[in-house]
């Protein structure tokens, strides 16, 4: 649970904006891996002490990378990836064997 690991290493600060990143990167990794019961999903997260930040990293079997789309306002899908932008310092991915995994990271105002 992402509040109770954060809480316990005096991270609160991350809780909220890391509870939605992760919400919205396990979506998405449902989304590519779903009907197939050889998939697997994996949720990390990192911290660091200097500089101080806490990385939210959500890795999946499927091999497709994510696509930051433009999507239309009255849209209820394909905001997850903008979402999870506006929020982290600084997002990616990495192709890993048997899939990929997506990071976030995110970091104390100076």
């Amino acid at each position: 649970h992402v509040r109770t690991a954060l809480g316990f290493h005096g991270l609160d600060e991350y809780v909220e904006d890391a509870e939605i990143i992760t919400s919205e990167l396990v979506t998405n990794a449902v989304q590519h891996v779903h009907g197939d019961s050889g998939k697997t999903i994996g949720v990390t997260l990192a911290q660091t002490a200097n500089p101080p930040t806490v990385t939210v990293v959500v890795s999946d079997s499927s091999s497709d990378g994510p696509v930051l789309r433009e999507t239309a306002a009255d849209s209820e899908r394909g905001r997850g990836l903008k979402i999870v932008e506006v929020l982290s310092v600084h997002w990616g991915w990495r192709q890993e064997e048997g899939g990929k995994a997506i990071f976030a990271v995110l970091a104390r105002e100076a």
